[in-house]
């Protein structure tokens, strides 16, 4: 995957922006924090979100933003696969820190409490996502959650090679303890993006045609689950197998922890891709590789 050496590296850019997302002004933290129990109640703690992120690790979620609120996601992965080299050479190279990188911006907004937009920039072949989602059921009116998502997608900042998705997310949560999602979607023109002649940023032929080659479009069965560890820390785990069409590669997963604090979420996590969009999560993942990466949200 020669596009690799034309990652950025991890830089003083980098660290500033993290850096900036990490301190929320003191007004913003009381605007997200869950209200306090009247007096007189027998805890004086402030009640735990029954959902706490819009995403898994790159799979979405069911919560929805406020009406007229704002959600910022920041992810990256390093480009170093953490099974190449010995333990001395991954210390040499920070554990893959001294490497390249793929980031990822996103921001979304709320036009009403139910219906949010947004768009999604990859580093990844200058990949542009644009989405809208519909929560249509929330879980206090039956048994689950659900909710629709239908994105378009492109190559060179959407110029190139444009992908159609349509996605359907359906949750069970249980208290503030645990939440399971399932996501099937449908992602079209997979094959016709795997194979690019004459870009700039060409990231080649991820994998050997299969019984599925005479196939262009790609459905896909997103698998995750979070799981309250302490009070701020969950766990984090997703899988997304393809269930028919072209279908390149493994399917992709990820496990993470991460820590809540007000409206940030700060999430570490290893996967075996960089895709954070449905066509890139479309093209599959490495079969062997791991790779470092980390997740930083904020909503205001």
């Amino acid at each position: 995957m020669h596009f690799l050496r034309r990652a950025v590296p991890l830089g003083l850019p980098s660290v500033l922006l993290v850096a900036c997302l990490a301190v929320a002004p003191p007004a913003f933290a009381q605007a997200v924090t869950p209200a306090s129990p009247p007096a007189g109640t027998p805890s004086a703690r402030a009640p735990l979100p029954e959902q706490i992120e819009l995403n898994l690790i790159d799979l979405p979620t069911t919560l929805s933003v406020q009406r007229h609120r704002s959600y910022f996601r920041l992810t990256h992965r390093f480009a170093r696969d953490l099974r190449r080299g010995d333990l001395g050479e991954l210390a040499s190279d920070l554990f893959s820190l001294d490497n390249g990188s793929i980031i990822g911006l996103e921001y979304r907004f709320g036009i009403t409490a139910s219906l949010q937009a947004g768009v999604h920039r990859s580093m990844l072949s200058k990949t542009i996502q644009t989405f809208a989602r519909w929560d249509a059921i929330a879980q206090d009116r039956s048994p689950v959650a659900a909710s629709l998502t239908v994105s378009v997608e492109g190559l060179n900042n959407l110029r190139q090679k444009r992908q159609p998705a349509v996605a359907l997310t359906v949750s069970r949560v249980f208290g503030d303890v645990a939440a399971f999602y399932a996501t099937p979607a449908l992602v079209g023109r997979t094959k016709a993006v795997d194979f690019i002649a004459g870009h700039e940023d060409h990231i080649g032929e991820l994998g050997e045609p299969d019984e599925h080659s005479n196939h262009n479009e790609t459905w896909l069965l997103g698998l995750g689950t979070r799981v309250r560890f302490s009070r701020t820390v969950y766990v984090v785990g997703e899988y997304t197998p393809r269930l028919a069409g072209y279908d390149p590669n493994a399917g992709t997963w990820g496990v993470a922890i991460e820590k809540r604090t007000g409206g940030h979420t700060l999430q570490l996590n290893f996967t075996n891709s960089f895709g954070t969009t449905f066509g890139q999560l479309a093209r599959g993942g490495s079969p062997h590789d791991i790779y470092l990466g980390f997740n930083i949200t904020r909503k205001f």
